[in-house]
């Protein structure tokens, strides 16, 4: 088969491509085409056994070439998950924290669930401290007569 004329790009343009590649599995995808374009390898088998790889996976690789081009042979990249909460969201948070108003991760999900409208669970929530790099909340025991603000007026006035 002549591959020289069945691929379409020049070798430049497979050279360059190849050298941009950083994940490995993509850059051997377009050193194969590269290969037979080149003529250094005259069958998919040979090409395959320079790149270590089975007449089948050669086989597959020149049919999804054939099929899409270059363009099938390399994904495109995914987008990368950023989160549930933009920045300004998590600087409310750590503002939210800073005022002591939270003691528990309860209370954390409570005030996202309530002015934020994002909805997390409690290991979801002890995750994003830790990402964070907030100190994890647990409830402090409080005894059951103590009323809220006395520990605060019964502190010294520095």
């Amino acid at each position: 088969m002549d591959y020289n004329t069945k691929i379409t790009e020049s070798l430049a343009e497979l050279q360059q491509l190849e050298k941009q590649q950083t994940n490995a599995t993509h850059r051997d995808h377009i050193r194969f085409i590269r290969l037979l374009k080149e003529q250094k390898a005259s069958t998919q088998q040979q090409a395959a056994t320079l790149l270590n790889l089975s007449l089948r996976q050669a086989q597959r690789l020149w049919r999804t070439y054939q099929q899409g081009g270059l363009s099938a042979l390399i994904p495109p990249p995914k987008a990368a998950y950023i989160g549930k909460l933009s920045f300004v969201q998590i600087s409310q948070l750590r503002q939210f924290l800073l005022d002591d108003q939270a003691q528990t991760l309860a209370d954390i999900q409570a005030y996202l669930a309530g002015s934020h409208g994002v909805q997390y669970t409690l290991g979801g929530l002890c995750d994003l401290c830790k990402r964070l790099g907030i100190k994890p909340k647990t409830g402090r025991p409080v005894h059951y007569q103590q009323a809220p603000g006395a520990l605060e007026a019964f502190k010294k006035n520095g």
